[in-house]
Formats: C-alpha cells, sequence, structure tokens
C-alpha cells in the first residue's frame, strides 16, 4: 500500500504550508449583511475567534442592530458538505474544518439546554 500522501493545498493539515505564522484569512458573514475578512489563527477556539469578530465588527456599519454576543453562533459547511452549526464554542477551528473558510453569524434558535433535553430522554430510553 502506498503512503498517504496529503493535499498541499488542504489548509486545515498539520503540516500545511498555507500561513506561516499559523493564521488564517476567514470570512465572516454577519446578519446584517456586512462582510469582514479577518486573519485568525489556525488553532483558536470558535468562542476566541467571536471575540476577535465582535472587536472588529464595532468599526463597521450597522452595528448597533446587532444583539448581545451570547445571542449569536457560527455556522459553516463542514468537509463532508453539511451544514454545521458550531454551538460548542470550545472547539477549535481546525477541527471544525470547514469546507472553505467562511463562517456566518446566526441567530441561536433556542437555549441550548432546549436542545440537550430530547437528546437526554432519547439517551435513557424515554419516548
Amino acid at each position: 500500500m502506498p503512503p498517504a500522501v496529503t493535499d498541499s493545498l488542504d489548509i486545515w493539515a498539520v503540516d500545511s504550508q498555507i500561513g506561516a505564522d499559523g493564521s488564517i484569512s476567514v470570512d465572516f458573514l454577519l446578519p446584517t449583511g456586512i462582510y469582514i475578512n479577518l486573519d485568525v489563527p489556525r488553532d483558536a477556539t470558535i468562542a476566541q475567534i467571536k471575540q476577535l469578530l465582535w472587536k472588529q465588527a464595532h468599526a463597521y456599519p450597522l452595528f448597533h442592530l446587532l444583539m448581545e454576543i451570547d445571542s449569536y453562533m457560527f455556522s459553516c459547511v463542514n468537509q463532508t458538505a453539511v451544514h454545521e452549526e458550531l454551538e460548542d464554542e470550545t472547539r477549535r477551528l481546525c477541527d471544525v474544518r470547514p469546507f472553505l473558510p467562511v463562517l456566518k453569524l446566526v441567530t441561536r434558535n433556542c437555549d441550548p439546554g432546549e436542545k440537550l433535553d430530547p437528546k437526554i430522554g432519547v439517551l435513557i430510553g424515554k419516548g
């Protein structure tokens, strides 16, 4: 069996040559329709990235129309072409591995605890 060959253009690979300083240019789409491009650390958590975006968004128009930062979460399309909402903000960007470095800021639909209740019921065998 031949040795595994990594794609030299895969920006999420550990040995990637893109971004020698460890940062990746990520495009962010805000709910107000504003587009922001930021260089973020490849190993940053989603929470850290959201804080960086929030600081940068202060300088853009329509920022006053946004709610507080905890009202939002990121969504993206992952490597398996599945739309994924990034509720767990402790995950690192390199672990999420979006198909393209594009993150969309979306409003949280409900309290994270509300989504856990049905999952807990299934786990304990409750119908």
